[in-house]
């Protein structure tokens, strides 16, 4: 069937990639082609390339729009080291929810690209506050990114997790843990049958808040 043309006015590239989330987030990430990407914007497939190179041109812009979203929180001089670092890691995280079916390319592909390096910088000069300099700062920087990627992945759905909204889901998955013959499984069946991702972001942030803290205090 011939793609039909709607379209009016000049095409860009910034509506490309706009329309492209719209797309990934409402069909899914595994649907997206250059071609629904063309209907979508009203031209043909062909005509997309004189705006970008090819899909993975498309999906890293994809990822710098998600990546440009997070609001760095700005580093005067009343904003301890800490807080800083939560609100960094709470807009991460904000970015991300506001394309969850999209954010997998961030998490996945594209947190070395320059669109990041706002926010890399944000949490180094952070880090400096703090007193990590050099390898330290990045090795704390890295664990960071780390935590964050292994959390919101299990929160876009991108790995499994043992979440269910709905009771009847729960109850089972509960019942499944309770006869798995694992005792310590067994006993925490109630709270792995359920998670809260916020919670658990907050939960793990303070934890590494807090290890961070004791290296820095901790006698040379």
């Amino acid at each position: 069937m011939a793609q039909r043309m709607t379209r009016r006015g000049p095409l860009t590239r910034a509506e490309i990639v706009r329309q492209a989330l719209v797309v990934a987030e409402t069909e899914g990430m595994e649907k997206l082609s250059l071609h629904k990407i063309a209907a979508a914007v009203g031209v043909r497939t062909m005509s997309l390339y004189n705006h970008v190179d090819d899909k993975t041109d498309v999906l890293d812009a994809m990822a710098d729009v998600i990546l440009q979203g997070i609001r760095i929180p700005e580093a005067d001089d009343e904003l301890s080291w800490e807080d800083g670092m939560r609100s960094l890691a709470r807009a991460f995280r904000s970015a991300a929810l506001e394309y969850p079916r999209s954010a997998p390319l961030v998490l996945t592909r594209r947190l070395n690209a320059p669109a990041a390096m706002p926010v890399v910088e944000a949490a180094l000069r952070l880090l400096n506050r703090a007193g990590l300099e050099g390898a330290a700062a990045v090795h704390v920087l890295r664990a960071f990114i780390a935590f964050l990627i292994g959390t919101l992945s299990r929160e876009v759905g991108f790995a499994p997790t043992y979440a269910g909204a709905i009771p009847g889901v729960i109850t089972m998955r509960e019942q499944e843990l309770v006869d798995s013959g694992l005792p310590a499984v067994a006993a925490a069946a109630t709270e792995l049958a359920v998670i809260d991702h916020e919670a658990e972001m907050e939960y793990g942030l303070e934890l590494l808040l807090d290890a961070v803290r004791r290296r820095v205090e901790a006698p040379s």
